[in-house]
């Protein structure tokens, strides 16, 4: 399930005549989501077709519309592949839908990557460092999203679809994070979300990083450690060295790792599938999740197996 509000084709017209990108051709929802409402919508004028993502924004998510696209605008322009938003053509503002905040982004060309080379994750790991070293110049205004404070409550609500074991490993990933939450490694914004969905390639090139509701000031080292267990791992939750440290070569190329953060990089690892399994035991639905929260709980204990403390 990844459309929470659905639209009307009148609905869709209606908004687009806020922006000077012709007339409605088509559009259709995207289902993949877990958090806002997407749709793609394409529109033409004159003989040129525009590509276009519609989010309608959820929850919680409202809240945070303005800060997340100007910390987009940031770094779009220093040149990080980042959608661009179509912009209103009167006041710059979009207006909302169905009683949502919106946004409107161009459609970034390029695929979900199905098969991942080293090379792949050096990319990732470099556009990773350049993030963190644009966004320095970002005031965050935001609070935290997923700190130690929110996995342990996320924990109390959602342990009863635990086994005993599995309730063991999480508790000891969020100890371990309350402990390097004041270790003073090194901070700033992160993305907190790049998955592979998360990412466009086209002709092996990175050409999108996408979904920035996860922005956050937390832990740079956490960015790395989740993006290294969803793009560094094979069907069978085998470890894959070779495309690690791509990803860990191509991120210093930006912003090399402290000693400290070397050591501490599995433990980051560990806490990173944890708090991905929370925040999926939470969109359990009186009948099932939305998506799976025990295939991070598998990685969880295959790093758990893995790390030398």
């Amino acid at each position: 399930m990844g459309v929470y509000t659905q639209l009307s084709e009148t609905e869709i017209k209606d908004y687009l005549t806020h922006f000077d990108l012709g007339e409605l051709l088509h559009f259709e929802p995207i289902t993949t989501g877990i958090e806002n409402s997407n749709y793609r919508v394409t529109t033409q004028r004159f003989d040129h077709e525009f590509y276009s993502i519609l989010t309608l924004v959820e929850g919680e998510n409202t809240s945070r519309v303005p800060w997340v696209i100007e910390v987009m605008k940031h770094l779009s322009h220093y040149g990080l592949p980042i959608p661009k938003p179509r912009v209103h053509s009167k006041d710059g503002v979009n207006p909302e839908l169905a009683g949502r905040p919106t946004l409107f982004m161009e459609c970034l060309p390029g695929q979900h990557l199905e098969t991942v080379q080293p090379s792949h994750c050096h990319q990732i790991g470099t556009q990773m460092g350049r993030l963190h070293s644009v966004a320095t110049a970002i005031s965050n205004t935001q609070p935290i999203l997923f700190d130690s404070h929110w996995m342990t409550e996320s924990f109390q609500m959602t342990q009863s679809h635990l086994s005993k074991s599995e309730a063991q490993i999480l508790s000891h990933a969020i100890e371990h994070y309350e402990s390097l939450s004041i270790s003073g490694l090194p901070r700033g914004l992160i993305h907190g979300d790049l998955f592979k969905d998360n990412v466009l390639f086209q002709d092996d090139s990175l050409v999108g990083m996408l979904d920035f509701f996860h922005l956050s000031e937390d832990l740079w080292l956490m960015d790395l450690a989740i993006a290294l267990n969803d793009w560094c791992f094979d069907a069978q939750h085998r470890m894959l060295t070779e495309h690690s440290a791509a990803m860990i070569q191509g991120y210093e190329n930006f912003r090399p790792l402290e000693p400290e953060e070397r050591s501490q990089l599995p433990a980051l690892r560990m806490i990173a599938s944890a708090r991905f399994a929370l925040t999926r035991l939470e969109t359990f639905d009186g009948n099932r999740f939305r998506k799976d929260p025990f295939d991070q709980i598998t990685r969880l204990r295959q790093l758990s197996a893995l790390s030398p403390n």
